[in-house]
């Protein structure tokens, strides 16, 4: 396990898009298939990440005659308007998701699972991360898998190793030690224990506690696919969850205030995505250091801290990492030709320009153009991290120690539910969010933890029932 601090070695200029290079056959053709226009919606929608990406459909269109209109929707209001647009009849061709969309689209008919299948086993299922495939896997369906496998990041603990250090703490690699952790240094100058999730009817608190009861052995399923949340492992996790969120800081807990806290020096710990790594390093304007100490220094909050990946509760049978994978789903009105010739491009020839909007939390699911070959994860870890003059490689702002954990990390992500084939119940829950507003309640005092855990199990069951 990766233990050392964040500390960014050097300053160097802007990684091009697209360097790979790769002439491996997998990229779009020379616009023989006639040209055409499609459109492709991503959940990369701020104004740099879209510009660059308009760079990278351009140099597609250049050599394939295909037009490609580009669209950002943002990741939260992404569900809903996939629905809409599907009720509309005018769902894009192709569209940029996570993971925790795929089976329950492919059932409610807005992806083409044939398809998908059929360009997995064309690139070659032995060139993609095999912990993607597995989640995306769908039954009672046309094809094997749902969508595409693109790339994928793990939750990590973001903690000040300076403050754990100066108090003689572990790391915080179990419920104990976060706890004991928690409670020892919130309060110290102005500053919190753990920023965490808990937001009901929210997105982040949702993924947060996955994170959480995983670590646990709390899982939504057993292999039967009956729901189990109602066990003590679950109830542990909510008791965990209700524990650490004493030393919380006040206010809502979510994605844009736990990010703020962190980078504002006034928490010790919290739950996050490898996205904040460049913010971690002052690399990306549009959420700035405020740390006091980091308008002199803006790598004094970054030699400060330290990523742990994985983590473990007391009934848990092993350290776990919860993930989450992007990736491009064509949808069941596409012009399939050309969008399969655009996925075609954007994980071959295009790879590393695609890879390159937000390269810190998006590990290559596809490791290379052949099988064994690691090309593609060889691009990724030189790739520029942040905006702005200055930026960092991925490879110099993790360093290589990191970069092989986050490697070896990527082959074995957690997740509720898509081992045991329930990836749509996945998709329904992450839909309503309801697990979150009884997680709210038990935070609130308003449930024990277990009766939130036995109103989880309920509320998951009924999902289940509705699903059929």
């Amino acid at each position: 396990m990766w233990r050392r601090p964040l500390t960014a070695l050097a300053v160097i200029g802007l990684v091009a898009a697209g360097c790979s290079g790769d002439d491996d056959g997998d990229s779009a053709g020379s616009g023989e298939g006639g040209g055409g226009s499609i459109t492709l919606w991503t959940v990369y929608d701020t104004a740099d990440r879209m510009a660059t990406m308009q760079q990278v459909l351009a140099d597609f269109t250049e050599q394939s005659g295909i037009d490609v209109e580009l669209v950002g929707v943002s990741a939260p209001d992404l569900p809903q308007a996939m629905v809409s647009a599907a009720a509309a009849g005018d769902l894009p061709d192709i569209v940029v998701h996570g993971v925790e969309l795929a089976a329950g689209w492919v059932d409610e008919g807005i992806l083409d699972s044939a398809v998908a299948s059929e360009l997995v086993d064309e690139l070659g299922t032995d060139t993609f991360n095999e912990s993607a495939l597995n989640l995306i896997r769908v039954e009672d369906a046309e094809g094997e898998y749902a969508t595409v496998p693109s790339d994928g990041w793990g939750q990590m603990i973001f903690y000040r190793t300076d403050l754990f250090d100066a108090a003689g703490l572990e790391e915080p690699s179990s419920y104990d030690s976060v706890l004991a952790a928690a409670e020892a240094l919130n309060g110290q100058d102005g500053i919190s224990g753990f920023a965490l999730g808990s937001t009901g009817g929210d997105g982040f608190t949702m993924q947060v506690f996955e994170h959480v009861a995983l670590a646990n052995d709390c899982q939504l399923v057993d292999d039967e696919g009956e729901v189990t949340l109602d066990t003590p492992e679950c109830e542990e996790a909510i008791q965990f969850y209700v524990d650490l969120a004493q030393f919380a800081p006040a206010g809502a807990g979510d994605v844009d205030s736990t990010r703020a806290n962190y980078l504002a020096g006034q928490t010790a710990m919290t739950s996050w995505s490898p996205h904040l790594l460049d913010e971690l390093a002052g690399l990306f304007a549009d959420t700035p250091l405020t740390c006091a100490e980091c308008g002199a220094d803006q790598q004094w909050l970054v030699d400060r801290t330290t990523i742990l990946p994985l983590f473990e509760g007391p009934s848990g049978d092993q350290p776990t990492q919860f993930g989450l994978t992007i990736n491009l789903g064509i949808t069941s009105s596409a012009d399939t030709e050309p969008a399969k010739e655009l996925v075609r491009y954007l994980l071959g020839d295009g790879y590393m320009g695609f890879l390159s909007i937000s390269p810190e939390g998006r590990f290559p699911m596809r490791t290379g153009p052949e099988a064994g070959d690691t090309s593609y994860v060889d691009g990724w870890s030189g790739l520029a991290v942040g905006s702005g003059q200055a930026q960092l490689s991925v490879g110099e702002l993790y360093g290589d120690d990191a970069v092989q954990t986050i490697t070896e990390g990527a082959t074995g992500f957690e997740r509720w539910g898509f081992p045991q084939g329930q990836g749509a119940l996945v998709t329904a829950m992450y839909g309503d969010l309801e697990l979150t507003n009884i997680l709210r309640d038990a935070l609130d005092g308003t449930l024990t933890p277990a009766e939130a855990a036995a109103q989880m199990d309920e509320s998951a069951t009924q999902l289940q029932s509705e699903l059929g």
